[in-house]
């Protein structure tokens, strides 16, 4: 009975929160430009600005809701906590993830002309449903992300790329990396793709077959600060469709993105 009221109380935090991220924004004010601190799954070398918090959360297949929040401690350091489930949204029981996530990241260097921002980072939240030991997508653990924003005439863009080593490596293990893009269509429109290489996921007993994941998304900001999001996720249908995991299918997801400062 301990177990189930705890859950409920942090579903009833979560929906709390998710309420006041939604309905703040509405008589907020003009605020200061946001850095993409994610494209879909991957991160990137953004940060969190001192003095301000970012709520993300997200809705998947099997009724999932995950939820994060990050604050921004000082100018180049940035830390999250997250928790999340299968099952909150329907009639059915609710499966929530074992434990509450942590995250931190620190720039290292800042974005200039001549180098892109490289940012250190520790992540344990990986996305998806929890099978075994490990997430559907495993979390990050150890990465390292690079960013490089341009202006063109076709407007602004970013490069991103990253490597990292999960701590989710029962089934396989060693170095994974990542790419991606992200590009501004208006004021109010990004669009983003990656790819996960899921060099740590191939393995005989893992949940990926060695196609990786290939993730799109659509970014719609009706005011300032907030990012509704549609995503298409594993694009490939990477997996191995044995029976050992989720099966290998694409899924469709929607996501809520909101940064205030405190």
């Amino acid at each position: 009975m301990s177990e189930i009221r705890g859950g409920f109380q942090a579903l009833v935090q979560w929906a709390i929160v998710a309420m006041v991220v939604t309905f703040i924004p509405i008589a907020s004010q003009a605020q200061d430009p946001v850095e993409l601190i994610r494209l879909i799954d991957n991160p990137t070398a953004g940060l969190v600005d001192k003095g301000r918090f970012a709520a993300d959360f997200r809705l998947f297949p099997q009724g999932g809701l995950q939820g994060q929040l990050t604050a921004g401690i000082m100018r180049r350091l940035a830390i999250g906590l997250s928790f999340g489930g299968e099952g909150i949204i329907g009639d059915g029981n609710v499966d929530w993830y074992p434990r509450v996530e942590v995250a931190a990241r620190y720039r290292v260097i800042e974005e200039s002309e001549a180098l892109p921002a490289f940012t250190l980072g520790y992540e344990t939240q990986g996305y998806g449903r929890y099978v075994g030991e490990r997430y559907q997508v495993k979390s990050k653990g150890f990465f390292l992300a690079i960013s490089k924003n341009y202006v063109s005439g076709f407007g602004q863009f970013g490069v991103h790329a990253g490597a990292n080593r999960s701590r989710e490596d029962e089934d396989d293990d060693g170095l994974n990396g990542w790419v991606g893009l992200d590009k501004s269509i208006n004021e109010e429109l990004i669009v983003a793709g990656e790819y996960d290489f899921a060099l740590n996921d191939n393995g005989d007993d893992a949940l990926g077959s060695g196609r990786g994941y290939l993730n799109l998304g659509a970014f719609w900001a009706p005011t300032d600060g907030l990012y509704l999001g549609f995503l298409l996720k594993n694009v490939l249908e990477n997996g191995d469709g044995g029976g050992i995991g989720p099966d290998p299918e694409l899924s469709r997801e929607l996501v809520v993105r909101y940064t205030e400062r405190f």
